[in-house]
């Protein structure tokens, strides 16, 4: 829908309308199309605590498995609520498209990995929840230690939807962990000239757009000399579309830092992780500092 709709348009139609599904309604529409392109398929459904959780799950009996976060389609259905079955025909297209790259190895498909940050607890929470929903034999993600209590983990990223690389699709396409990771890192370098480094003075937030700002931690390295900072760069990586930076060797900035990183885990949708980071020798560790930070506090 344009901006000149949203403003001038469709009054008198939505009058007319009937009331637009719910989001619980909207997901079993949407899992009911994905059974009638794929009779056979094993199709879950979660409803976490916002319309950003609820998620719809399904694997095939060759493997394939998908995992849909409703998100941006039932916003795209809210947008244009008489046209349901157009937002199922796009995802259904799309992942028809992505079984077919899987199977035939496709650049294509390898080009649409990205790396994505995670917590130990997000982790264990997805497994009780994959668990609850019978599947136990095939992981439906790959999940790496990163630092802390981060982790990494991979997206199929499409422009209609978003899913997990399981192992068994990553094995599919000649991948193990070393390629994986060099892929997606390859990938991500992509949105390096979208970076928005902002701030001064010391203290910075990277910007991009609000999917992988976190990640870009990741490609440090290519972007570390826009800043000026005192000492070790140290992170605080406490939300998706947060991404937060300062020397290790400014004691106000990191007092600052470390408050901040906890007010966002406490208030965001997509938090992360409270603790900061330390950038040293190619990769992240955990900041020891933090902890001295925390008990003068």
């Amino acid at each position: 829908m344009s901006l000149f709709s949203k403003l001038f348009g469709g009054r008198r139609e939505a009058a007319q309308r009937a009331e637009p599904m719910d989001l619980v309604a909207f997901a079993e529409r949407y899992a009911q199309a994905i059974r009638a392109a794929w009779p056979e398929a094993t199709v879950a459904i979660s409803h976490g605590a916002g319309a950003a959780d609820a998620k719809i799950d399904w694997r095939l009996p060759d493997g394939f498995q998908a995992t849909h976060f409703l998100g941006n389609s039932y916003q795209r259905y809210l947008d244009a609520p008489d046209e349901p079955e157009a937002v199922f025909a796009d995802q259904i297209a799309s992942a028809r498209e992505l079984q077919l790259g899987i199977g035939r190895g496709s650049d294509a498909a390898r080009s649409a990995i990205l790396p994505v940050l995670k917590t130990r607890g997000w982790h264990e929470i997805a497994l009780q929840q994959t668990r609850s929903m019978g599947i136990r034999n095939a992981m439906p993600f790959i999940v790496e230690p990163l630092a802390g209590d981060l982790v990494l983990t991979y997206v199929e990223d499409s422009p209609d939807s978003m899913s997990y690389l399981s192992p068994a699709e990553a094995e599919r396409r000649g991948l193990d962990a070393q390629a994986l990771r060099a892929q997606a890192l390859e990938n991500l370098t992509r949105f390096l000239p979208e970076l928005d480094v902002q701030g001064g003075g010391g203290r910075y937030a990277a910007r991009l757009d609000r999917n992988y700002d976190a990640s870009m931690v990741l490609l440090f390295e290519h972007w570390r000399d826009r800043l000026e900072i005192r000492g070790e760069p140290v992170f605080a990586i406490a939300a998706r579309d947060e991404l937060m930076v300062c020397g290790s060797e400014d004691a106000d900035s990191l007092a600052s830092l470390q408050d901040v990183a906890g007010e966002i885990v406490q208030s965001s949708a997509y938090n992360l992780s409270p603790r900061l980071y330390v950038h040293r020798d190619g990769r992240l560790h955990e900041f020891a500092g933090a902890q001295a930070l925390s008990d003068s506090g």
